[in-house]
């Protein structure tokens, strides 16, 4: 092959990577547009955990959730399906409150900053 011919087919597929590019991008740009993420709800000091469910438990999830969803609810995930079972079984059985149970909890330890371990960046010098 000469070198004209490998530049020739090099550029037919520069432009055809191009055309899938730019066809994808128009694509992903369409699809957030029609995109309304759903609003965060879990608190942001919430830890994750994990648990295990046997098939009714999860068959109990999933019929909450499903008569949560057509009543309109917007606490049908299994975090807040299982969160207000807590709180529920807290106050009904246990007879703590939310306030109650925050009171409990010790207050967070902040260690303190040791300045002696900090060190300072030189700045970057302008130009670069």
């Amino acid at each position: 092959m000469t070198n004209c011919s490998l530049l020739k087919i090099a550029v037919a597929t520069l432009l055809h990577n191009n055309a899938i590019m730019c066809l994808y991008d128009n694509v992903v740009k369409r699809n957030l547009e029609h995109m309304s993420p759903r609003p965060k709800h879990i608190p942001a000091n919430a830890h994750q955990t994990s648990i295990s469910l046997t098939d009714e438990e999860q068959f109990a999830v999933s019929w909450i959730r499903t008569v949560r969803r057509q009543r309109g609810e917007d606490r049908k995930t299994l975090n807040d399906i299982l969160v207000d079972a807590l709180w529920y079984l807290l106050e009904k059985k246990e007879g703590k409150t939310k306030a109650e149970i925050h009171a409990m909890i010790p207050p967070a330890q902040i260690a303190p900053i040791v300045q002696g371990n900090i060190t300072e960046m030189p700045k970057p010098k302008p130009g670069r």
